[in-house]
């Protein structure tokens, strides 16, 4: 429950996204693959990348360069808002914040690729009640008492993945298997944290002059042991922990419109997720894509997603595009421009990043709307160093 203290604060001001050490050797992508994924609105059936880790299509990892090894973590949907006061309530907020780590290494040799890493999300919710403070004096015995309570209902949602991927190249396709051993842990309920006060004042204090009662009154609570007692009580509804296996299989195949074409311009894929339908507390559901990717020249890729959540209404889809401009010199610098659309079951979002290379120094940052509206947003930061 320490995690519920931290949102006790006045305000969040700020989106903060930590972003993160990454080393990488020798690569010249410019994306840390979150970053990438989220800029480009979240095609990722078909893209293909350099130091591809745990998150897009296995297929793409025989098509990974060096060995990659990754670090990161973002702070998402940070939120704090003061809500309507009513009834005997004197106070009430709620606090939000999503933390995701990743972890993550990747290498191709010869025509296979593997990945192997690790990737969490801790989604918090909490709401905060302040009660009305009740009081008292009793002037025959010349004590004052108050008590207090604090209501937290909180929500929190903890799901931790090991995965390892496999693909290998079939011919001029590309096929790939991701296995990932999921654990969820669900707690949802309320705190209630009640504070006792209590504060007894000598005969000399005039009760009738206000100053001079408050006054002792005030230097008892701070000064005398007249806190009596803080008592916590903890009310769950639901508090769960499953693990359980998942699977994915992913499948590219590049398309050449000229033979003398060193690369290929399109990369076509379909991708399955949750092949197993794991029993979880919060479900994942089975899922069906196929997607596409056009890359006519080094510096820009345009890519799309069409995605069937079974059990679900709708289809969901994505669109995106990168755009990448190096400048060589005694310090190389690259500057990615990345932007995307799309629809996640019936909630539209847009998003739009940029990154930018100095040297082995790398800082890139992302926007997302959901319902293209500000009041639904997520910031992401990353921060990489490659050598």
């Amino acid at each position: 429950m320490a995690l519920l203290r931290f949102f006790n604060v006045r305000h969040f001001t700020t989106i903060l996204t930590l972003g993160i050490l990454t080393v990488v050797i020798p690569s010249l992508s410019i994306a840390n693959e979150v970053l990438r994924i989220a800029g480009m609105g979240g095609t990722r059936i078909a893209t293909s990348a350099e130091d591809a880790g745990i998150l897009g299509n296995p297929a793409s990892l025989v098509r990974v360069k060096h060995h990659n090894l990754a670090f990161g973590t973002t702070a998402e949907n940070i939120h704090w808002a003061e809500l309507p006061k009513h009834g005997t309530v004197q106070f009430t907020a709620e606090a939000n914040i999503d933390v995701s780590p990743v972890l993550y290494y990747s290498h191709a040799f010869g025509k296979s690729g593997v990945s192997a890493g690790y990737a969490a999300k801790f989604a918090n919710f909490v709401n905060f009640t302040f009660e009305s403070t009740r009081a008292e004096y009793n002037r025959n015995a010349r004590q004052f008492s108050a008590t207090t309570d604090l209501l937290k209902h909180y929500n929190l949602l903890q799901e931790r993945s090991w995965i390892i991927g496999f693909s290998r190249e079939l011919g001029k396709s590309a096929a790939g298997l991701r296995l990932r051993l999921l654990r969820q842990t669900v707690n949802r309920g309320t705190m209630i944290s009640t504070l006792n006060l209590a504060a007894r004042h000598g005969p000399e204090v005039d009760t009738d002059a206000p100053e001079e009662l408050i006054e002792a009154i005030v230097e008892e609570l701070q000064f005398g042991d007249r806190v009596r007692d803080i008592v916590h009580e903890r009310q769950p509804t639901l508090e769960r922990t499953v693990n359980r296996l998942e699977l994915d299989f992913g499948f590219q195949r590049p398309i050449w419109f000229d033979t003398e074409q060193p690369n290929p311009p399109l990369l076509v894929g379909i991708l399955f997720e949750n092949l197993l339908r794991a029993d979880l507390v919060e479900p994942l559901p089975f899922r069906v894509g196929i997607g596409v990717a056009y890359v006519p020249q080094e510096w820009i890729t345009v890519a799309a997603d069409l995605w069937r959540d079974f059990g679900q209404k709708g289809v969901s889809f994505a669109i995106g595009s990168e755009f990448q401009k190096t400048w060589t010199g005694s310090v190389p610098k690259t500057v990615a421009l990345r932007i995307g659309l799309g629809r996640t079951q019936v909630t539209p979002h847009f998003s739009s990043g940029i990154g930018l290379r100095l040297g082995t120094t790398y800082l890139e940052y992302t926007l997302m709307f959901g319902n293209f509206t500000y009041e639904s947003y997520r910031h992401l930061f990353a921060f990489t160093l490659r050598i």
